[in-house]
């Protein structure tokens, strides 16, 4: 197995249980934070749908300038629109991932602000970290939100306190 097939089997075993967090989220509480620094819940869901596609689209540049981390994020009006775009970001990871080689995987990745150098490592560690890493973060945070919503949190690795995982079932 390849580094790039190796990467996309765990996003796809990671994508089923992403994907039953957000399919959890209140649709009636997609306003809702717990903090005014925070997000909504909604806008935690719609980034973490959305981001997967666009960030293997950046690895696959050798250098890229740094996002903006002030933007707002949008606002989805319900669950079927942050699940929709669930589905088109990972359309993009299954076309685009399998296509790295494992000499470009092994490359240094750059980005860069105001055309200078602010990170530079290996495009396999990109990867890691700012696709997979970044995407469990982001689960985490929204485990915390449906906790305070009364949601059932799924399991994740282990039982969640409201359920086992299924190879526990």
């Amino acid at each position: 197995m390849t580094t790039a097939q190796a990467l996309l089997a765990e996003f796809e075993q990671e994508l089923r249980t992403t994907r039953k967090f957000l399919e959890r989220l209140p649709e009636d509480q997609l306003a809702w934070k717990p903090h005014d620094k925070s997000m909504t819940a909604g806008q935690l869901a719609l980034h973490m749908a959305t981001f997967p596609g666009p960030v293997v689209k950046m690895a696959a540049a050798d250098e890229f300038a740094l996002p903006d981390f002030n933007r707002i994020n949008p606002q989805p009006e319900s669950v079927n629109e942050i699940l929709a775009a669930l589905d088109a970001s990972v359309a993009q990871v299954r076309e685009l991932l399998p296509k790295f080689t494992a000499e470009q995987l092994q490359e240094t990745w750059r980005m860069t602000k105001d055309g200078q150098q602010v990170l530079a490592i290996p495009r396999a560690a990109m990867l890691r970290t700012i696709l997979l890493n970044h995407w469990y973060h982001h689960r985490g945070q929204l485990g915390v939100y449906l906790r305070l919503l009364g949601v059932k949190v799924p399991a994740t690795y282990g039982p969640s306190g409201d359920e086992l995982p299924e190879f526990l079932q």
